[in-house]
């Protein structure tokens, strides 16, 4: 614990420009409240019928979030480091993978053709998930297998040296939040995610199809990491140093818009703990332990409570 806390204690101290945070706040602030009280995602882009422009909202929706946030870093940009083409280059790759996984949904139609009822919610929630690994962990491994294999193991994948059982003692400190968290209606609306598969209690497969379900989206949380710990940390450090972390946890805010409000206002700082982590460890692993930690007990606490 005493490494973690150094590793965070030195990022504030020597690494963070203050007035930066302060606008970024702002910034992230004005995001969530169009979201929360004007829903413009739901009404703006979710209820579009038009496809193509469904897309293209989801592209501009990420590019404002995270390319706005490294263009509100520009004026404190002394090296002129963020004005390098490779840079955004790489932004607007994420943008797009991102975009893409958010927008390319399994037609619910088209499946209640080739699925038993039974079993179409739980079929359209695991193909939900499992687009991840498609969209983002595979163009994000074949961007590495081109242009980093030869400087670093696969973004993040990476554990030598890095003390993991700190990453446990977080999980256990987080608990009390979760289980306040717990309590709220919001929550209980949402968790466990395992209640709203559509599976009625004398279903012959419920506990098979359960536990396929929580491996899928339990493995969505690796690929989760994987992409703004790993992919959005590592490579784009190289160009900008620590300067990127931030930038991450707004792209990061604007992928929890459809959560409660406590979660997504905590996936700032959810966010920003693991990016640190991730940059001076170089490893996803630790990133992973807490955050599928957390999930898990989420979805045991709305289970229980």
């Amino acid at each position: 614990m005493k490494k973690i806390i150094g590793y965070l204690s030195s990022y504030f101290r020597e690494q963070l420009n203050f007035r930066y945070l302060v606008v970024l706040i702002l910034f992230i602030a004005l995001a969530v409240y169009l979201n929360f009280y004007v829903r413009s995602e739901d009404d703006w882009i979710k209820a579009d019928p038009d496809a193509l422009r469904r897309l293209l909202k989801y592209i501009l929706g990420y590019a404002c979030m995270f390319g706005g946030a490294y263009a509100l870093l520009l004026p404190f940009d002394k090296d002129r480091s963020l004005r390098s083409l490779k840079l955004w280059s790489l932004i607007g790759f994420a943008v797009l993978l991102f975009a893409v996984r958010a927008w390319l949904l399994p037609d619910w139609a088209w499946l209640a053709h080739r699925v038993p009822t039974a079993y179409l919610t739980l079929s359209w929630k695991i193909i939900v998930n499992a687009t991840g690994f498609v969209l983002l962990f595979i163009p994000c491994t074949l961007f590495w297998l081109l242009a980093d294999r030869h400087r670093e193991p696969l973004y993040g994948f990476h554990a030598k040296g890095v003390v993991l059982w700190p990453y446990f003692v977080l999980i256990a400190l987080m608990l009390p939040l979760i289980i306040a968290a717990g309590m709220q209606p919001a929550f209980q609306s949402v968790y466990p995610r395992a209640a709203h598969l559509g599976l009625v209690p004398g279903n012959p497969h419920r506990m098979a199809a359960t536990l396929a379900y929580e491996g899928v989206y339990s493995f969505d949380y690796v690929v989760t990491e994987f992409f703004f710990r790993g992919f959005l940390i590592l490579p784009f450090s190289r160009i900008a140093g620590p300067r990127v972390i931030l930038p991450m946890c707004a792209f990061y805010v604007s992928i929890h818009f459809d959560k409660p409000l406590g979660e997504c206002i905590s996936s700032f700082f959810g966010g920003l703990v693991l990016g640190i982590l991730s940059w001076r460890t170089r490893s996803i692993y630790g990133g992973v332990i807490v955050h599928l930690g957390i999930a898990l007990a989420m979805e045991c606490v709305g289970g229980l409570l």
